[in-house]
């Protein structure tokens, strides 16, 4: 319905009877929340902590802090815009902080394409401790 009186009649009639439409529209009982157990959603998101898990409980040689002689490898990957760039690193950043034991022996980076939904090309950063 148009918000507009019909053509030859008077603003006032109309909105005198908004009015009063209005008031008995809000007398009308509004239904209660339910009050049960509100349901689980089961849309989940994925990121590199998801994905990888704890990873170095499972490893056998432990990481030397020598300054030599990489053990193990940690990668990461991000598609190259400006935001991703910064996730990555502050994706590093905080895997380094959380394992200050660890000390990175050599670093490489190449950039390939990322095959998920579609193919895009990715930075793929490898942190070798």
């Amino acid at each position: 319905m148009s918000q507009f009186p019909p053509s030859g009649s008077s603003g006032a009639s109309s909105a005198g009877a908004g009015a009063t439409n209005a008031g008995s529209s809000s007398s009308t009982p509004q239904p209660s929340p339910p009050t049960g157990p509100q349901p689980v959603s089961k849309i989940r998101t994925f990121d590199q902590k998801l994905i990888s898990g704890r990873h170095e409980d499972k490893w056998q040689r432990t990481p030397n802090a020598t300054g030599h002689g990489a053990i193990h490898v940690k990668s990461f990957h991000c598609k190259l815009t400006e935001e991703s760039l910064h996730y990555l690193d502050q994706q590093v950043n905080e895997w380094l902080d959380a394992h200050p034991q660890y000390e990175v022996k050599f670093v490489s980076s190449t950039i390939g394409e990322w095959t998920g939904k579609l193919k895009e090309p990715n930075l793929i950063l490898q942190v070798w401790v």
